[in-house]
């Protein structure tokens, strides 16, 4: 019998992660690294908006705070996820949530907006 030499494939870089969006059971918006770079790279605060025909909630990018503005903070150990306290929304459309909720995300061009989906 013949021995074959056994080479180990090469190994390739991780697969890409998939923009992903989850609103927390406290009202938090949370995003992955690929949808905050996907979405609203160099934002440091979004504007919330809600339209209650279809329950979507919209986040538009902004670089600077306005009085409409709420902070977009980096966390998690390696600052990968990025969070919004989106409780006063909650709160003022009375949106129940149970528990933690993935999201579907897309992006409005017409509004400007990245777009949250029940």
């Amino acid at each position: 019998m013949a021995y074959e030499k056994f080479m180990p494939p090469k190994k390739s870089a991780p697969p890409a992660k998939l923009p992903a969006a989850k609103i927390l059971k406290g009202g938090q918006i949370s995003l992955n690294e690929t949808a905050y770079a996907q979405y609203l790279k160099g934002s440091t605060h979004v504007e919330l908006y809600y339209d209650t025909d279809t329950k979507t909630i919209g986040l538009k990018p902004k670089k600077y705070g306005t009085k409409a503005a709420y902070k977009l903070r980096a966390v998690g150990k390696k600052n990968l996820l990025y969070r919004v306290n989106a409780r006063p929304l909650i709160d003022h459309y009375n949106i129940k949530l149970t528990g933690k909720k993935n999201l579907s995300l897309g992006w409005n061009d017409k509004e400007n907006l990245l777009e949250l989906s029940f």
